[in-house]
């Protein structure tokens, strides 16, 4: 992408964050790693409470830090060297050891505080549908996540079992979710749509928009910006931009 057509991209961004975004009126907190971690109002971490973080790649940071405050985490990736990372995470959590996030040379997990027992892994996709889907690898193969749209544009690939969240709602016996995390390359648009359909309705709602780095056409904005209106619609109010990061609460 030439320097031109990154100023284009800033200046759209800018336009739908200036007419979609809602007043923050509560303090954010910063839970995990730079690159891992998002904000989410101060008091939406708390004990007892649960949170669902679908797309784990090799930094789990902001769902180890949850589980220390006190939530019971699911944590979801089908993808087969999240699925190494998140085992080597617990097995350092377990025997005191030190793991790296995203292979960093100087930054290693916390693991004071951490409970396993609310701690769980389930290697899923998050789809639109139940059913095995492919998912495609990215360009530059030191990355992790993989697509199941085939954000940019590749051909190797692997097969893994998705949910629909409603599914996965009720085979772990999940009441309510006061976290979402969604980071999953593209496929964000169709799980929101059957997230607003099926009525599920995290309190906080946290979304990679990855189509912001790998746009499939000239038209992502227009998706991004249709994804917002939904959930503004549903009931969610859009407090934060960060990347293409962003943030909803849903409005009781």
């Amino acid at each position: 992408m030439n320097l031109l057509s990154k100023i284009r991209m800033r200046a759209q961004k800018a336009r739908i964050i200036e007419t979609l975004k809602d007043g923050d009126p509560s303090p954010l907190t910063r839970i995990g790693t730079r690159w891992g971690g998002w904000s989410v109002p101060a008091s939406a971490a708390r004990p007892g409470r649960t949170a669902v973080c679908v797309g784990a790649g090799e930094d789990i940071s902001f769902d180890v830090e949850l589980n220390k405050m006190g939530m019971t985490v699911f944590t979801l990736d089908p993808t087969p060297r999240a699925k190494t990372h998140v085992q080597k995470v617990l097995a350092g959590a377990q025997e005191g050891a030190q793991v790296a996030v995203n292979n960093s040379p100087t930054e290693c997990y916390d693991f004071a505080g951490f409970n396993r027992s609310r701690f769980t892994f389930v290697d899923v996709g998050v789809w639109k549908e139940d059913q095995v889907t492919e998912f495609f690898a990215p360009k530059d193969s030191r990355h992790v996540s993989h697509s199941i749209v085939n954000l940019q544009g590749t051909h190797d690939s692997f097969e893994a079992k998705c949910m629909r969240l409603q599914t996965f709602c009720s085979s772990f016996n999940v009441g309510e979710i006061d976290i979402l995390k969604l980071d999953i390359e593209g496929a964000e648009y169709a799980v929101l749509q059957d997230l607003v359909t099926s009525g599920i309705r995290p309190k906080v709602l946290c979304v990679d928009f990855d189509e912001g780095n790998s746009p499939l056409d000239r038209h992502y904005m227009t998706r991004i910006a249709d994804a917002i209106r939904s959930l503004k619609e549903a009931g969610y109010r859009f407090l934060q931009v960060d990347g293409w990061n962003l943030l909803f609460v849903f409005a009781q």
